[in-house]
């Protein structure tokens, strides 16, 4: 095993009806927030009025910022930094997805220092997260990123449509609040890439890593396991609140650290993904899957000890080809198998995709990124093109 500090600094208030506990859980961060929503969910759905009702209730002053996108983007969490700023607060609230909850971090990074956000995204990085930012509380409302339980936030660059990641031990919520019955509203669609989303999380650092961890691997393949099935039932049923709450679970402890505790590594499918969302805003769930069968497909050899494993622990066979075509399979029966091409990506474009990733590995001199073994641009471009349509491979999954 590599060594490993797991230092877990949120305090996860968890359960069905907990959000009643938002207005008692932000009295103790302070006394005046800058409650941060997306553009339309939190007050269609009547989730801001019960928030402003509970805040008020335990004497939270707030001020609202209600503009948070899918895929945050860098002028949104500029501006919400300069309101924070403006307005002196104690600390931020963040209420919505994984991309409100990302946006709140950056926000809590340009109120802090005043400076842009893409200071601290660059590759390298012109400016280091401080110590101490603003608190965060996390209300999350949908299973899937697990940035409730972790140190980073992803962000789009407006200009240049890069994704890049901004991480610092301060930005770890001081509370999160994760109500599974929050859930139970998300649409089936956006359900599902959820889950695909928290699969990846565990699934990447499983693949790579060299290490021998095998209490994190059986963690791991637990957690998948267990995913894969609770997707299936709420894509079948909703409002199964019993899957909805194990959904919950697991996306939060995707990226705790917990699961990979003891084997680092890398995240080559969300290298590759980012550019994608970022050019062309589509969900980042829906963009995994449509990378994942062909990034296992052509990097087989490289994790063929590693699928071995997965495939006779979590999908009945010691067979690597076979343990991705099973992956395949379940991805239909939750109707997530789809190719670049039904997203709207363009063939010309994948080049450039190629190179966005590549440059958000920090590996842009050499032409590569981290996996388990390094991916060359020309390995990308295969990962790419085969993902782009997938014709008759896997069909007969």
């Amino acid at each position: 095993m590599d060594n490993f500090v797991f230092d877990l600094p949120t305090k996860i208030v968890f359960g069905k009806g907990e959000f009643s506990k938002l207005g008692k859980e932000a009295s103790l961060l302070g006394k005046k927030a800058l409650l941060i929503t997306g553009r339309h969910y939190a007050k269609s759905s009547g989730l801001l009025d019960k928030a402003e009702k509970l805040l008020k209730e335990n004497g939270v002053e707030f001020i609202e910022f209600c503009k948070v996108e899918p895929n945050p983007e860098s002028d949104t969490v500029n501006e919400g930094g300069r309101l924070a700023r403006e307005n002196n607060v104690d600390f931020l609230i963040g209420l919505g997805g994984g991309s409100v909850i990302d946006a709140t971090k950056g926000i809590s990074v340009v109120a802090a220092t005043g400076r842009d956000i893409w200071d601290f995204c660059e590759k390298p990085p012109k400016a280091k997260v401080p110590e101490k930012t603003l608190p965060i509380l996390a209300v999350i409302t949908v299973a899937a990123t697990g940035s409730e339980a972790d140190s980073g936030g992803v962000i789009t660059n407006s200009k240049t449509r890069s994704k890049r990641a901004v991480f610092g031990r301060a930005l770890f919520p001081k509370t999160s609040i994760v109500d599974p019955l929050l859930t139970l509203s998300v649409p089936q669609k956006q359900t599902i890439d959820g889950v695909i989303d928290m699969i990846t999380h565990i699934f990447e650092s499983y693949l790579s890593s060299h290490a021998s961890a095998p209490v994190s691997d059986r963690v791991s393949e637990a957690l998948i396991k267990e995913a894969m099935k609770q997707g299936e039932v709420v894509f079948n049923d909703l409002k199964n609140i019993e899957a909805r709450e194990s959904l919950s679970w697991i996306s939060t402890l995707a990226l705790s650290g917990f699961p990979s505790a003891g084997r680092r590594g890398p995240f080559p499918m969300h290298r590759m993904e980012h550019p994608i969302s970022g050019v062309y805003g589509i969900a980042h769930g829906r963009g995994l899957a449509a990378l994942m069968p062909a990034f296992l497909y052509h990097t087989k050899d490289i994790h063929a000890d590693r699928l071995k494993t997965f495939g006779k622990n979590v999908l009945s066979t010691d067979s690597p080809t076979k343990a991705i075509e099973r992956i395949v399979h379940w991805m239909k029966k939750v109707n997530a198998f789809v190719s670049l091409k039904e997203l709207g990506v363009k063939y010309e474009d994948l080049e450039k995709l190629a190179d966005m990733a590549i440059e958000d590995d920090g590996n842009a001199e050499n032409e590569y990124i981290n996996a388990r073994e390094p991916l060359s641009k020309e390995k990308l471009m295969e990962i790419y093109k085969t993902a782009y349509n997938y014709k008759d491979l896997f069909r007969k999954a």
